[in-house]
């Protein structure tokens, strides 16, 4: 007999725009995996699997969203549930890498996006991995946190969150007491969710974007006069092999400060900049045959137009959730032909940098993402979507950095962070490579590269790879951007 818990609430458009396609298996997970740092002599003789326990459970009576399952997911009226426990042996997991550790990690990382949730009726859609090295012999420990999440229950920066409130929670614990018996965690009945995007950002449409947009979703195509080329993005959306690709790019901690100084000293910022190197790589690497144009996309975080909600900030943090839009950015054939540059690198970042402030500057107002509600069946929606071209060659989603010192006793030694990696994985119908970039405070700043098996050719992400790394180092040490 099923076990019937209290409903939360009903899922917003944002919210189920991801449960459909964990539903049908287009897209399984958001991750963000940090490494914690701890002298091997404060952790007192304590088990890491204990310390790691009790301090995801206060994380969890911190963060409602963290505490609730989602019913009714595979139709178009999917809820959140309260649950009453949750067993944390089936959310937490311990890993040992005894040789490649990296490769290792990112072989971890890739079985990890290809996961569903399972009987999430009844269980909440996260787990964390802590991995570790058996052969470290320094006096300081490292641990790899992976934190996989559901994306109808947290964005990007939600995961970014979740590492801040960790390493607090290991610096110095909660004094609260803490419902916890053989793993298993009580939760009080009477939290409460923050509210679906929607009713936290007060979006407005004007008449012509409103029609605008349903007519290029539904009016027939030799009606809507588009004079913008296809771009290349890559094979048609297909479901299967649903298998994720990850490749890492990293800037290291004394490098970073050179890298962004440029950005600053050209006008722009981190992501414009990786925008126009993706560009000018691809743009090296696509036969110009295959190549009319190329599309991005940049997601936005909502949260500084969050509307003055009670609920905007729970415990001093804002918002835990998905509260993101996107914005679409497309290069003609004449923004990518021709012999780059240097010149055209930072002429085209700062073009992007200046798309974007004007977009910014008219958020709420005839944002794409408050259009999900015209869609009544998500299911139908994905389906009719499979064999189609793809809307975006890439994506460069960038959730900053986060600070690697808690704000508790910050003179004393303890748990440090020491870097962040995002990342996201095979996205059925969403952009042919995925840039995800994060980042720690005064540390290394982590690209992961992302791709679906079948949808781009390994050989040529590794190329875009291997030109990002280049260029990278190359901004990091001061030198001029060479091609070859």
């Amino acid at each position: 007999m099923e076990t019937s818990h209290l409903r939360a609430r009903a899922l917003g458009p944002c919210e189920k725009y991801s449960s459909s396609r964990h539903a049908l298996g287009f897209y399984k997970c958001v991750i963000n995996t940090c490494r914690y740092a701890i002298p091997a002599d404060r952790l007192q003789d304590r088990s890491i699997s204990e310390v790691f326990e009790e301090a995801v459970a206060n994380v969890v009576l911190d963060i409602p969203s963290l505490s609730v399952g989602i019913k009714d997911e595979e139709t178009s009226s999917p809820y959140f549930v309260y649950l009453p426990a949750i067993n944390l042996q089936l959310h937490l997991g311990y890993l040992e890498i005894a040789g490649d550790f990296e490769a290792g990690l990112i072989q971890k990382l890739q079985d990890q996006h290809d996961q569903y949730f399972s009987d999430i009726a009844h269980r909440p859609p996260w787990r964390v991995t802590i991995v570790s090295n058996p052969h470290q012999e320094d006096e300081l420990l490292n641990f790899e946190v992976i934190f996989a999440v559901h994306h109808s229950i947290a964005d990007g920066r939600s995961t970014a969150m979740f590492h801040t409130k960790l390493l607090d929670e290991l610096s110095s614990p909660s004094k609260r007491p803490i419902q916890l018996s053989n793993h298993v965690l009580s939760i009080s009945p009477d939290r409460e969710l923050t509210p679906p995007l929607e009713e936290v950002v007060e979006f407005t449409q004007s008449w012509s974007f409103l029609f605008g947009t349903l007519f290029r979703e539904l009016g027939p195509a030799w009606l809507s006069g588009s004079s913008m080329a296809v771009p290349w993005t890559g094979k048609s959306i297909a479901p299967e092999p649903f298998q994720t690709h990850l490749r890492l790019v990293t800037v290291p901690a004394a490098a970073a400060p050179s890298v962004l100084a440029a950005c600053r000293g050209h006008g722009t910022t981190l992501t414009p900049l990786l925008h126009a190197l993706v560009l000018a790589s691809l743009a090296k690497i696509i036969p110009v045959k295959d190549t009319h144009a190329f599309c991005s996309s940049t997601p936005i975080d909502l949260r500084p137009f969050a509307s003055g909600n009670p609920l905007s900030k729970h415990n001093g943090m804002i918002p835990f959730g998905v509260l993101v839009t996107t914005q679409m950015h497309h290069f003609e054939p004449d923004e990518i032909r021709g012999s780059w540059d240097e010149a055209d690198i930072w002429r085209t970042a700062v073009s992007l940098k200046g798309r974007i402030r004007e977009h910014l500057e008219t958020v709420p107002k005839d944002d794409i993402i408050s259009m999900l509600s015209w869609v009544s069946d998500w299911r139908k929606f994905w389906l009719s979507k499979v064999g189609t071209s793809r809307q975006n060659t890439w994506e460069v989603s960038n959730i900053g950095s986060i600070r690697g010192v808690s704000d508790i006793n910050q003179s004393q030694p303890g748990w440090r962070i020491r870097r962040s990696i995002m990342s996201q994985g095979a996205t059925v119908a969403g952009a042919a490579i995925g840039v995800n970039v994060a980042g720690v405070t005064g540390g290394d700043i982590c690209i992961t590269l992302s791709w679906q098996e079948g949808i781009v050719e390994t050989n040529l992400v590794e190329k875009l790879e291997r030109d990002l790394r280049r260029w990278l180092c190359q901004l990091g040490s001061g030198e001029k951007l060479a091609w070859e």
